[in-house]
């Protein structure tokens, strides 16, 4: 592997100082901090391993209030498995007459390490989290999936609500590990009473030992789960889990030349594992995951008994390859990794310098943060040009870390925002055990984009805006830290919305987008008075539900015949129309700058909803009563019944119909629910009683 003095052509670059803009920051509690202490799949969720007591959990989320301002959602499994599995094993042989023929340097490996004497020792070291992963896609009854393993081996599925603050271990799940060691292992070459040895002892416990895991990130069809164990004997046992996670539906071992494996990364259909050795091979997924896993290519395989911590894979659609980076102490390795076949690889390394690396994340498809023991975080580049890789290095600087040291980076979804978490470096400042507990963590940009506008780009009818959090979240931070704030009070301006035509959904997305940005600033305008603002929201809201019907009236106007659901939702929106401007002519009576903008509006929409009531037959609507506030569907306004069930939307929480199929009869073949306020996604809850 070439050096990084060989490669690297951008070192120039190293004295461009890049500014970390801070958009919030807290602190979260961990007694037992650790480089790399934060997992992550997708950005939005991240699990933090650096506490012997709990799990922590930060989720994204946008629902910060100017007064707490900070976008994560921590939630905690508070009470840890202490099982360990393996001594079940252990209880089978003869640990005494083991002992007693070990040599000194095997009498040396048995004694240091607990999961093999746990079962005869007086006192063992406590658990520990050695990894935690987010399942790729939600339960069947909408929770999220994780998966959590200990220091002893043990596997655990947990659950819970999305934004709940609580981990509950889940009680149908599949002991995974029980599972492995009871019924998928052949049995062992020889009886357990026969193990005399300690070679033959430690190859019996390695292969029911589970020392890392990995899920396959690609949804399959069937919704079953596929999740890869690695284990202490170097092998990757591929177990495809039903869709509730309660049963292995198939399996597939492959013995590898690996030891001890200690890493594992997904990306697409590829696999990094890494061993305690020192070595890392790729593996790639079959094209059924049932049949499990063949290797690609051993990437690194000098043995130099340091254990892969940390590695991303990015695909490059300008050049169609892939590039793979791993953390080797205070180098990067990089491979490029051609997607055909006939093309040849690329790899090289650089030196990052800072003593060791602590934290890696991707920031695009050839740019990564790389963290270090020293303090510093950098903006590494890859540049690949023709036959050969080059690097910059650039310096980004955080301002308030003087006494902090990094030890994990994540980057968000769309790379718009980056989360630093640190630890404390001189602990004798801190005089408290609770002080010295609090890992701060920051989260910011490094280049000002223009979010809202990729909302306005990306925002699609069927998509929920939930896909796009991180976005969302840096529009609301930039306006709680008042950042571009005479760009957000100026957007979309209800003096320049147009209502002549007929309604669109590119219509309906816009006023969505500009209710985002007005939940926003609704709480940081203190020079507009209460009342103007809850005027503005009136109206604002008295848009969107317009728009919303009308866009339903004209769907259900073009039809040849009506089904009784959609001849009743018609009737009680045209109601909710009238009621909405009851409650707008009453704005009218006192002297106010938007009545200029509501008599324009009432104006237009006495146009539309006079033509849509004559298509449907209504020569008048009879009068309805503004001061009745039943509970109502936002989609069909409906009148809804009281229930112990309820859908909602997770964003903004107006309710909806329990039955979405009804639902669906207001909308053209294809469409998705979706909240026509703010174009969130729904779910369904039970309320206890």
């Amino acid at each position: 592997m070439r050096k990084a003095t060989e490669a690297s052509a951008g070192d120039d670059k190293a004295n461009i100082v890049l500014k970390f803009q801070q958009l919030a920051r807290d602190n979260v509690k961990q007694d037992n901090t650790r480089d790399f202490i934060s997992y992550t799949t997708d950005g939005s969720c991240i699990a933090l391993l650096g506490s012997k007591t709990e799990l922590v959990t930060l989720e994204l989320t946008n629902k910060c209030a100017h007064h707490l301002p900070f976008p994560y959602i921590e939630a905690k499994l508070q009470s840890l498995s202490k099982t360990r599995p393996l001594d079940k094993l252990a209880q089978q042989v003869n640990l005494q007459e083991i002992y007693d023929s070990c040599n000194a340097l095997e009498m040396q490996q048995l004694v240091l390490e607990p999961t093999y004497i746990a079962t005869n020792a007086q006192d063992v070291p406590d658990t520990n989290v050695m990894a935690a992963s987010w399942s790729p896609h939600l339960l069947p009854n909408g929770q999220m999936l994780l998966a959590c393993l200990s220091s002893y081996g043990a596997l655990e599925l947990v659950s819970k609500s999305p934004e709940n603050s609580f981990w509950q271990h889940y009680e149908m799940g599949i002991d995974i590990t029980a599972t492995l060691r009871d019924q998928l292992q052949p049995p062992y070459e020889v009886s357990a009473e026969a193990i005399d040895t300690f070679r033959r002892y430690q190859a019996f416990i390695d292969r029911s030992w589970i020392t890392m895991f990995a899920w396959l990130p690609l949804k399959t069809d069937n919704g079953n789960y596929v999740i890869v164990l690695g284990t202490a004997a170097g092998s990757l046992w591929t177990l495809t889990l039903c869709p509730e996670a309660r049963t292995v539906l198939s399996h597939c071992e492959l013995h590898t030349l690996l030891g001890r494996i200690c890493f594992m990364h997904t990306f697409e259909d590829l696999l990094i594992v890494g061993d305690n050795n020192g070595l890392v091979h790729l593996y790639r997924f079959n094209e059924t995951a049932e049949e499990g896993l063949s290797l690609v290519k051993p990437l690194w395989l000098r043995p130099d008994h340091m254990g892969l911590q940390q590695a991303v894979i990015t695909h490059c659609p300008d050049r169609d390859c892939y590039y793979i980076v791993c953390c080797k102490a205070a180098h990067l390795l990089f491979w490029c990794m051609p997607r055909q076949e006939a093309d040849s690889w690329l790899e090289t390394r650089f030196l990052v310098g800072g003593m060791k690396i602590t934290g890696l994340c991707i920031l695009g498809n050839s740019s990564y943060a790389v963290a270090t023991a020293r303090g510093e975080v950098y903006r590494i580049e890859l540049t690949h040009k023709t036959a050969q890789l080059s690097f910059s290095k650039r310096l980004i600087e955080i301002k308030d870390t003087d006494n902090y040291h990094p030890v994990g980076v994540v980057c968000s979804q769309h790379k718009n925002l980056l989360t630093v978490i640190y630890a404390r470096s001189d602990e004798y400042l801190y005089n408290t055990s609770t002080q010295r507990l609090q890992l701060p963590i920051l989260l910011g940009k490094l280049e000002k984009g223009d979010s809202l506008g990729e909302l306005a780009e990306r925002l699609s009818t069927n998509e929920a805006i939930n896909c796009y959090m991180d976005f969302l979240i840096d529009v609301r931070m930039e306006i709680f830290n008042r950042f571009e704030l005479d760009t957000y009070v100026n957007y979309l301006p209800f003096d320049m919305l147009a209502f002549d035509g007929l309604a669109s959904q590119s219509l309906l997305q816009q006023l969505q987008l500009k209710y985002h940005v007005f939940d926003a600033l609704i709480q940081v305008q203190q020079y507009q008075t209460p009342e103007r603002s809850e005027n503005e929201r009136q109206l604002l809201l008295a848009m969107l539900a317009t728009t919303h019907i009308r866009l339903r009236l004209q769907y259900l106007a073009s039809l040849d015949a009506l089904t009784a659901f959609q001849r009743k939702a018609s009737q009680c929106q045209l109601a909710e129309n009238a009621r909405i401007k009851q409650r707008l002519d009453q704005q009218l009576l006192k002297e106010q700058p938007l009545n200029a903008t509501i008599k324009r509006f009432l104006n237009q929409m006495e146009i539309h909803f006079d033509a849509l009531q004559a298509k449907f037959g209504i020569s008048e609507m009879s009068e309805v009563d503004v001061k009745e506030q039943p509970r109502r569907c936002c989609i069909s306004y409906v009148e809804l019944e009281p229930d112990l069930e309820q859908q909602y939307c997770t964003l903004c929480g107006r309710q909806v119909l329990m039955d979405q199929q009804l639902l669906l009869e207001l909308y053209e073949p294809g469409s998705r629910l979706l909240c026509p306020c703010c174009h969130g996604d729904y779910k369904l809850e039970l309320l206890d009683a």
